[in-house]
């Protein structure tokens, strides 16, 4: 991520964090730009407080709102105003419709020359490509958990949270990326069903 932003737009100064969580991604972003500020936003209020122990070091240089994507970005930031926005693991909880809307409202927040990267869960491209990524996630859960493979199986496809992953192929969102208006739409990395993506808004 840091990388990508710094090709692009290496001064940016003014960031938001879209799903923020802990605001581990604005953490990194404003230690990397000291001269930034950000706006941390997150429907969850447990993760609102757990930014807000978190980003204590950064706190006369970000804004930690309680808020949710339904609702509109220029309610937290003006139009053409925004340097970096980024979101981690967060989008894919909107159903399709919704995330291309929120990809246009990204867009028009975006000043000329920002950058929007999205770090996310996608759908794989078939379902044996899926049954794959399982396959090699549950192998990386077993021992990191330690505990037995077959019990992390099944509670990896019974997981409480399973049914809130509404999932979409990372080629058919860098679609509505061009069709939005971006430049430089990429998918920038890829492991199985975790990607780097995103794009930036033509100066």
């Amino acid at each position: 991520m840091l990388q990508i932003v710094d090709h692009f737009n290496a001064d940016p100064k003014k960031i938001m964090d879209l799903g923020c969580g802990n605001g581990f991604l604005a953490e990194i972003l404003l230690k990397s730009y000291p001269e930034a500020i950000a706006i941390l936003i997150d429907h969850s209020e447990p993760m609102i407080e757990n930014a807000r122990i978190n980003m204590k070091d950064y706190s006369e240089r970000c804004e930690i709102i309680n808020g949710d994507f339904s609702e509109s970005l220029t309610k937290y930031a003006d139009r053409a105003t925004v340097d970096c926005i980024v979101s981690g693991y967060a989008i894919h909880h909107l159903p399709n419709e919704q995330k291309r809307l929120l990809y246009s409202e990204i867009f028009d927040l975006l000043a000329p020359g920002g950058i929007f990267i999205n770090i996310e869960h996608v759908a794989s491209a078939t379902p044996k490509i899926e049954k794959l990524h399982d396959k090699f996630f549950i192998d990386h859960l077993a021992p990191h958990n330690n505990k037995d493979r077959s019990t992390v199986s099944i509670e990896y496809y019974n997981r409480s949270d399973k049914m809130d992953n509404i999932l979409e192929r990372v080629d058919i969102q860098l679609k509505w990326l061009e069709e939005i208006g971006f430049n430089h739409v990429d998918c920038y990395f890829k492991w199985m069903e975790l990607a780097v993506f995103g794009g930036v808004k033509q100066q």
